[in-house]
């Protein structure tokens, strides 16, 4: 599989893993140390760590009725051979997706997310 698919398969994972309140398909999709911020308009910062996400996904918190056809817009940005900017926009949330390749893999290291404007 070349870099942009893996990219791909990545982003799938984290968005319908959310969708289908399947943590292990989340857990993929995380690196152990994932920072996930959201900056609300009274600037507060809320934090979301990689365990927070699996529990929060196992849990159902995102699932929808029909995963597979779920809103799922994503958007290469820019990629080398190690990293890669992403944007995701789905059901609810517009993401910011910073993704590095570990031992041969894509992996979500960094979001910044909001929820999602619909304009």
């Amino acid at each position: 599989m070349n870099d942009h698919d893996a990219i791909v398969e990545t982003i799938l994972n984290y968005v319908e893993g959310w969708y289908s309140a399947d943590g292990s398909r989340m857990g993929k999709a995380l690196h152990e140390k994932l920072a996930k911020r959201h900056v609300t308009s009274e600037g507060e910062v809320w934090e979301s760590s990689r365990d927070w996400m699996i529990e929060a996904t196992g849990k159902g918190q995102g699932k929808i009725d029909n995963p597979e056809s779920g809103l799922k817009t994503i958007t290469i940005l820019d990629m080398t051979d190690t990293m890669a900017c992403v944007k995701l926009v789905s059901e609810q949330f517009d993401d910011y997706l910073h993704l590095v390749k570990d031992r041969g893999s894509w992996i979500i290291m960094h979001a910044l997310w909001d929820y999602r404007s619909n304009t």
